[in-house]
Protein backbone atom coordinates (compact mmCIF):
# COMPACT_ATOMS: atom_id res chain seq x y z
CA UNK A 1 0.00 0.00 0.00
CA UNK A 2 1.34 3.53 -1.06
CA UNK A 3 2.63 5.98 2.15
CA UNK A 4 1.44 9.19 2.00
CA UNK A 5 4.56 11.20 1.07
CA UNK A 6 7.18 8.52 0.15
CA UNK A 7 6.63 8.92 -3.98
CA UNK A 8 10.07 10.26 -5.10
CA UNK A 9 10.12 11.31 -9.01
CA UNK A 10 12.23 8.26 -10.68
CA UNK A 11 14.18 10.97 -12.32
CA UNK A 12 15.16 12.57 -9.53
CA UNK A 13 18.35 11.83 -7.90
CA UNK A 14 17.99 12.53 -3.98
CA UNK A 15 21.15 14.64 -2.94
CA UNK A 16 23.00 13.52 0.13
CA UNK A 17 21.76 14.95 3.21
CA UNK A 18 23.64 15.64 6.56
CA UNK A 19 22.15 14.78 10.24
CA UNK A 20 20.84 18.49 10.34
CA UNK A 21 19.21 18.43 6.85
CA UNK A 22 17.86 14.92 8.10
CA UNK A 23 16.27 16.10 10.79
CA UNK A 24 14.68 19.38 9.48
CA UNK A 25 13.01 17.22 6.76
CA UNK A 26 11.97 14.68 9.01
CA UNK A 27 10.25 17.42 11.25
CA UNK A 28 8.88 18.84 7.55
CA UNK A 29 6.89 15.57 7.35
CA UNK A 30 5.90 14.98 10.42
CA UNK A 31 4.83 18.97 10.44
CA UNK A 32 2.49 17.96 7.07
CA UNK A 33 1.02 14.86 8.63
CA UNK A 34 0.08 16.33 11.81
CA UNK A 35 -1.47 19.06 9.91
CA UNK A 36 -3.45 16.54 7.28
CA UNK A 37 -4.84 15.43 10.68
CA UNK A 38 -6.13 18.65 11.90
CA UNK A 39 -7.41 19.04 8.55
CA UNK A 40 -9.52 15.95 8.44
CA UNK A 41 -10.96 16.87 11.70
CA UNK A 42 -11.51 20.48 11.45
CA UNK A 43 -11.53 21.25 7.56
CA UNK A 44 -9.40 23.55 5.94
CA UNK A 45 -10.78 26.81 7.62
CA UNK A 46 -10.76 25.63 10.84
CA UNK A 47 -6.84 24.90 10.38
CA UNK A 48 -4.00 27.25 11.97
CA UNK A 49 -0.88 27.86 12.51
CA UNK A 50 -1.92 28.33 16.56
CA UNK A 51 -3.43 24.69 16.33
CA UNK A 52 -0.46 23.43 14.44
CA UNK A 53 1.67 24.34 16.83
CA UNK A 54 -0.33 23.41 20.03
CA UNK A 55 -0.60 19.56 18.46
CA UNK A 56 3.00 19.58 17.53
CA UNK A 57 4.26 20.63 20.40
CA UNK A 58 6.75 23.46 18.16
CA UNK A 59 6.81 27.01 18.90
CA UNK A 60 5.29 28.82 16.25
CA UNK A 61 8.92 30.11 15.09
CA UNK A 62 10.19 26.54 14.26
CA UNK A 63 6.96 26.60 12.48
CA UNK A 64 7.66 29.15 10.29
CA UNK A 65 11.16 28.02 9.33
CA UNK A 66 9.08 25.49 7.50
CA UNK A 67 5.97 27.20 5.96
CA UNK A 68 5.18 30.65 5.33
CA UNK A 69 1.51 30.88 6.25
CA UNK A 70 -1.08 27.99 6.88
CA UNK A 71 -1.55 28.62 3.28
CA UNK A 72 1.59 27.45 2.36
CA UNK A 73 0.82 23.97 4.86
CA UNK A 74 -2.00 23.78 2.32
CA UNK A 75 -0.12 23.77 -0.82
CA UNK A 76 2.82 21.34 0.68
CA UNK A 77 -0.02 18.76 1.18
CA UNK A 78 -1.03 19.08 -1.91
CA UNK A 79 2.27 18.78 -3.35
CA UNK A 80 2.54 15.17 -1.99
CA UNK A 81 -1.18 14.71 -3.16
CA UNK A 82 -0.01 14.72 -6.25
CA UNK A 83 3.23 12.36 -5.92
CA UNK A 84 0.92 10.21 -4.39
CA UNK A 85 -1.44 10.37 -6.78
CA UNK A 86 1.39 9.87 -9.22
CA UNK A 87 2.42 6.73 -7.87
CA UNK A 88 -0.66 5.15 -8.10
CA UNK A 89 -1.54 6.11 -11.65
CA UNK A 90 2.14 4.48 -12.60
CA UNK A 91 0.55 1.17 -11.04
CA UNK A 92 -2.72 1.75 -12.70
CA UNK A 93 -0.43 2.22 -16.32
CA UNK A 94 1.39 -1.26 -15.63
CA UNK A 95 -2.50 -3.06 -15.94
CA UNK A 96 -2.22 -5.42 -18.14
CA UNK A 97 -5.11 -4.74 -21.00
CA UNK A 98 -6.39 -3.05 -23.56
CA UNK A 99 -6.02 1.22 -23.44
CA UNK A 100 -9.47 2.10 -22.13
CA UNK A 101 -8.70 -0.91 -20.11
CA UNK A 102 -6.08 0.85 -18.09
CA UNK A 103 -7.99 4.31 -17.95
CA UNK A 104 -10.32 2.33 -15.87
CA UNK A 105 -7.38 1.01 -14.02
CA UNK A 106 -6.42 4.96 -13.72
CA UNK A 107 -10.15 5.76 -12.21
CA UNK A 108 -10.06 3.12 -10.06
CA UNK A 109 -7.20 4.53 -8.82
CA UNK A 110 -8.63 7.71 -8.22
CA UNK A 111 -11.45 6.44 -6.79
CA UNK A 112 -9.44 4.37 -4.03
CA UNK A 113 -7.20 7.67 -3.29
CA UNK A 114 -10.31 9.70 -2.93
CA UNK A 115 -11.95 7.39 -0.30
CA UNK A 116 -8.46 6.37 1.37
CA UNK A 117 -7.26 9.91 1.30
CA UNK A 118 -10.43 12.62 1.39
CA UNK A 119 -7.76 15.16 2.64
CA UNK A 120 -5.41 15.07 -0.14
CA UNK A 121 -8.27 14.53 -2.47
CA UNK A 122 -9.96 17.95 -1.66
CA UNK A 123 -6.22 19.32 -1.06
CA UNK A 124 -5.30 19.40 -4.80
CA UNK A 125 -8.28 21.56 -5.52
CA UNK A 126 -8.60 24.15 -2.15
CA UNK A 127 -4.99 24.38 -2.74
CA UNK A 128 -5.59 26.04 -6.28
CA UNK A 129 -7.81 28.31 -4.82
CA UNK A 130 -7.48 32.31 -4.88
CA UNK A 131 -7.26 32.64 -1.32
CA UNK A 132 -4.53 30.15 -1.11
CA UNK A 133 -2.19 30.46 -3.92
CA UNK A 134 -2.08 34.48 -2.73
CA UNK A 135 -0.54 33.53 0.73
CA UNK A 136 1.64 30.88 -0.41
CA UNK A 137 4.88 30.84 -0.86
CA UNK A 138 6.72 30.77 -4.66
CA UNK A 139 8.74 28.04 -3.94
CA UNK A 140 6.39 25.63 -3.01
CA UNK A 141 3.83 26.80 -5.58
CA UNK A 142 6.63 26.01 -7.94
CA UNK A 143 6.80 22.36 -6.45
CA UNK A 144 3.27 22.31 -6.65
CA UNK A 145 3.18 22.93 -10.39
CA UNK A 146 6.28 20.59 -11.28
CA UNK A 147 4.45 17.75 -9.10
CA UNK A 148 0.98 18.63 -11.40
CA UNK A 149 3.14 18.25 -14.70
CA UNK A 150 4.72 14.93 -13.57
CA UNK A 151 1.24 13.63 -13.05
CA UNK A 152 -0.41 15.41 -16.52
CA UNK A 153 2.63 13.28 -18.33
CA UNK A 154 2.14 10.40 -16.88
CA UNK A 155 -1.98 11.00 -18.16
CA UNK A 156 -0.89 11.23 -21.47
CA UNK A 157 0.57 7.94 -22.02
CA UNK A 158 -2.66 6.86 -21.27
CA UNK A 159 -4.44 8.54 -24.26
CA UNK A 160 -1.37 8.64 -26.58
CA UNK A 161 -0.92 4.56 -26.70
CA UNK A 162 -4.65 4.38 -27.30
CA UNK A 163 -4.42 7.26 -30.27
CA UNK A 164 -0.97 4.69 -31.57
CA UNK A 165 -3.11 1.89 -31.05
CA UNK A 166 -6.04 3.09 -32.75
CA UNK A 167 -8.64 2.76 -30.26
CA UNK A 168 -8.92 6.44 -30.52
CA UNK A 169 -9.26 9.27 -33.04
CA UNK A 170 -9.13 12.64 -31.59
CA UNK A 171 -11.19 15.07 -33.37
CA UNK A 172 -9.42 18.27 -35.56
CA UNK A 173 -10.36 20.62 -32.23
CA UNK A 174 -9.58 18.00 -29.67
CA UNK A 175 -6.11 17.56 -27.72
CA UNK A 176 -4.95 15.05 -25.29
CA UNK A 177 -4.74 18.19 -22.69
CA UNK A 178 -8.54 18.45 -23.06
CA UNK A 179 -9.13 14.53 -22.60
CA UNK A 180 -7.27 14.53 -19.59
CA UNK A 181 -9.58 17.48 -18.31
CA UNK A 182 -13.21 16.22 -19.27
CA UNK A 183 -11.99 12.71 -17.27
CA UNK A 184 -10.70 14.65 -14.29
CA UNK A 185 -13.73 16.98 -14.46
CA UNK A 186 -15.52 13.89 -14.11
CA UNK A 187 -14.07 11.63 -11.71
CA UNK A 188 -13.57 14.29 -9.26
CA UNK A 189 -16.97 15.85 -9.40
CA UNK A 190 -18.63 11.78 -9.48
CA UNK A 191 -16.17 11.06 -6.38
CA UNK A 192 -16.23 14.36 -4.71
CA UNK A 193 -20.32 13.81 -4.41
CA UNK A 194 -19.97 10.07 -3.65
CA UNK A 195 -17.94 10.66 -0.70
CA UNK A 196 -19.49 14.31 0.79
CA UNK A 197 -22.96 14.56 -0.30
CA UNK A 198 -23.92 11.17 1.29
CA UNK A 199 -27.34 12.72 2.02
CA UNK A 200 -28.28 13.81 -1.72
CA UNK A 201 -31.65 11.91 -2.67
CA UNK A 202 -29.86 11.55 -5.66
CA UNK A 203 -26.77 9.10 -4.36
CA UNK A 204 -29.22 7.84 -1.93
CA UNK A 205 -31.30 6.50 -4.98
CA UNK A 206 -28.04 4.82 -7.00
CA UNK A 207 -26.40 3.15 -4.10
CA UNK A 208 -23.97 1.39 -6.61
CA UNK A 209 -20.04 0.89 -5.90
CA UNK A 210 -19.39 1.56 -10.17
CA UNK A 211 -21.23 5.39 -9.92
CA UNK A 212 -17.91 6.31 -11.24
CA UNK A 213 -17.54 3.54 -14.17
CA UNK A 214 -20.69 4.58 -15.49
CA UNK A 215 -19.94 8.41 -15.79
CA UNK A 216 -17.02 7.40 -17.05
CA UNK A 217 -17.97 5.47 -19.91
CA UNK A 218 -20.36 8.21 -20.92
CA UNK A 219 -17.50 10.49 -21.43
CA UNK A 220 -14.99 7.53 -22.78
CA UNK A 221 -17.73 6.55 -25.30
CA UNK A 222 -18.42 10.24 -26.13
CA UNK A 223 -15.25 10.40 -27.35
CA UNK A 224 -15.82 6.79 -29.62
CA UNK A 225 -13.05 5.12 -27.06
CA UNK A 226 -12.51 1.63 -28.49
CA UNK A 227 -14.36 -0.85 -27.52
CA UNK A 228 -17.60 0.90 -26.74
CA UNK A 229 -19.30 0.24 -23.28
CA UNK A 230 -21.88 -2.15 -25.14
CA UNK A 231 -18.95 -3.92 -25.93
CA UNK A 232 -17.15 -5.19 -23.01
CA UNK A 233 -17.90 -5.49 -19.67
CA UNK A 234 -15.68 -2.65 -17.36
CA UNK A 235 -17.44 -3.34 -14.36
CA UNK A 236 -15.18 -6.91 -14.75
CA UNK A 237 -12.26 -4.70 -15.88
CA UNK A 238 -12.70 -2.52 -12.61
CA UNK A 239 -13.16 -5.67 -10.28
CA UNK A 240 -10.39 -6.79 -11.56
CA UNK A 241 -8.07 -3.73 -11.03
CA UNK A 242 -8.99 -3.92 -7.62
CA UNK A 243 -8.48 -7.43 -7.24
CA UNK A 244 -5.21 -7.34 -8.36
CA UNK A 245 -2.83 -3.91 -8.50
CA UNK A 246 -5.06 -2.38 -5.86
CA UNK A 247 -5.46 -5.58 -3.96
CA UNK A 248 -4.34 -3.79 -0.43
CA UNK A 249 -5.88 -0.82 -0.52
CA UNK A 250 -9.28 -2.51 -1.73
CA UNK A 251 -8.50 -4.70 1.07
CA UNK A 252 -8.33 -2.11 3.57
CA UNK A 253 -11.06 0.12 2.64
CA UNK A 254 -12.86 -3.01 3.32
CA UNK A 255 -11.41 -3.46 6.99
CA UNK A 256 -12.47 0.05 7.89
CA UNK A 257 -16.04 0.36 6.36
CA UNK A 258 -15.44 2.73 3.75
Amino acid sequence: MFKFGSEINKNEVEPKKSKKQMAIAERHRELILIAKDIISAEGFHGFTMDKLASASGYSKGTIYNHFASKEDVIVTISCEALKTLAQMYRKAYEFEGLSRDKVVALNVAYRIFSRLEPVLFMCVLTSKTPWVVEKSSAENIEKQNLAEEMLIEIADKFILDAIDGEDLKLAPTASTDALIFANWAVAFGSNALLNNATNSQCIERIKDPYSVLYNVNIVLDGMNWQPLSSRRDYKKVWREVEQTIFADETAYLAQIGR
